[in-house]
């Protein structure tokens, strides 16, 4: 079936001569006491290298959430690497971008500005991308629901691999009463390893009630790192990381099981950036410690329980 148009064609122009622009001046300069590797990446970004200007604002957003100012130079820099006429880097600045704007990396979050760098990238192939414009038709997030273009961009993300997705149509199905669809796309999922799945199976089976929309957004799903926002900041008088946080070494190990899990995207260096962070709380809204209304909320922070439940098989 024709993928339908993920907002009307005037909309997207009137998006893309905005949000899709890149910025008229150069980002600003790095912070005092930047190491020589980032003055480096810094002058070959201004002398127009693409994958510079990429790698650079990658450096800048896996940053500590109280450096708002890094963050803004990540933004700037994603918007010129977006410019570039390589597909290939077009489509990861267009993709960070669009997980910016849905508020990743404690950016504010704007759903309207998120949504014309979610098609660039969507376009290009990404499949989180296409993922994450199903889930806004889906729930209806800042966006009419709409089960039609859900469906569409959910299955494109599927075909291109990413497990939630096949999740996500099971429940389109089975809203619709399709229960033998809803069935046999829960079982290609879980038969992937997605943990939801086997519960949605098995609550199938059982003759449960249908999942409902809940309309949360982006920021508690369970597959799309991207898009989750970052642990809120402690409040005066509170230590910033609770006792029980991993050291540098085990965060490492953290780290590159979530890599091996599709959550992060980024490199197991032992640090806790916003990133990281994103990526944990993903894993958390995937996979909660019980099933029912008990589970503790996402909370972000890299603990040995975290740990343990990571390197299980």
């Amino acid at each position: 079936m024709p993928l339908p148009s993920p907002i009307p064609a005037l909309a997207i122009l009137l998006l893309a001569g905005t949000a899709l622009a890149a910025p008229s001046g150069m980002p600003e300069p790095p912070p005092a006491g930047a190491d020589a590797g980032l003055l480096a990446l810094d002058a070959r970004a201004r002398a127009g290298d693409a994958q510079a200007q990429l790698d650079l604002a990658d450096a800048y957003g896996d940053v500590p959430f109280d450096r708002p100012a890094d963050v803004a130079r990540a933004s700037a820099w994603y918007r010129l690497a977006a410019a570039t006429p390589d597909p290939v880097l077009r489509r990861q600045a267009c993709a960070a971008l669009g997980t910016l704007e849905a508020g990743g990396m404690g950016w504010p979050e704007n759903i309207a500005a998120a949504l014309p760098w979610y098609r660039c990238a969507a376009d290009l192939g990404d499949v989180q991308s296409q993922f994450n414009l199903g889930l806004l038709y889906d729930e209806g997030v800042d966006v009419p629901a709409d089960a039609a273009q859900a469906e569409a961009w959910y299955r494109r993300a599927a075909e291109g691999g990413l497990v939630l997705a096949l999740e996500r149509l099971g429940a389109l199905a089975e809203r619709g009463h399709d229960r033998d669809a809803a069935a046999r796309l829960y079982g290609e999922a879980a038969a992937k390893g997605d943990v939801a799945a086997v519960h949605a199976l098995a609550r199938l089976k059982r003759g449960g009630p249908s999942p409902q929309v809940v309309g949360i957004g982006l920021a508690a799903q369970s597959q799309d790192p991207a898009t989750v926002k970052p642990a809120p900041r402690p409040v005066p008088g509170q230590p910033r990381t609770p006792p029980a946080a991993v050291g540098a070494d085990e965060l490492r190990l953290i780290q590159q099981r979530l890599r091996d899990l599709g959550y992060l995207h980024g490199p197991a260096d032992g640090r806790l950036g916003a990133r990281t962070a994103n990526a944990i709380l993903a894993y958390e809204a995937a996979h909660p410690a019980v099933w029912d209304e008990t589970a503790p909320p996402p909370d972000g922070w890299p603990g040995r329980d975290l740990l343990a439940r990571l390197s299980r098989p």
